[in-house]
């Protein structure tokens, strides 16, 4: 949306004294995420946003990927315990959950949430070690698929 231009020779933009603006910005390791200009960055107070409390995380993933709880709860504790690990290079988020079940729930049959279910643990493969790894990271990768092998084993 394009700002208004200013009154008269003012390029600038009157507010009202009491407005706020919020703005939000993934982290620059993020890929496509461009370093913001110091300018602006010089004029905002950043808040650096903790992780969701576990059944936070599990409420919203059920609600996101419409997979019963209990099968929320199994993926929500392997992407919690991965990155409570040494394991990955960025840690994995809300997203990666989100991204597991939704891909289970297209599957139907295929996709249960099951240690010996291979197709369940080739996403979880697929989608934790891309968002926790940067590309062509193989060591990061190698580490977070053995984790994950873990995890699965130990909550599934």
């Amino acid at each position: 949306m394009d700002l208004p231009a200013g009154s008269g020779d003012s390029d600038y933009l009157r507010v009202h004294p009491d407005f706020t603006a919020i703005f939000t910005s993934n982290p620059e390791e993020y890929a496509g995420v461009h370093r913001s200009q110091d300018a602006l960055r010089d004029r905002m107070v950043t808040l650096d946003l903790d992780y969701f409390d576990r059944e936070t995380e599990i409420a919203i993933a059920e609600a996101k990927s419409g997979l019963p709880t209990v099968d929320v709860t199994k993926i929500v504790n392997i992407v919690r315990e991965l990155r409570d690990s040494a394991a990955c290079e960025f840690l994995p988020t809300i997203r990666g959950c989100i991204a597991i079940g939704k891909t289970l729930r297209v599957l139907n049959g295929n996709g249960s949430v099951d240690a010996g279910n291979q197709v369940f643990r080739q996403i979880c493969q697929d989608v934790l070690t891309s968002e926790t790894s940067r590309v062509g990271s193989k060591t990061s990768q190698q580490k977070v698929a053995e984790m994950l092998n873990k995890l699965i084993d130990k909550y599934c």
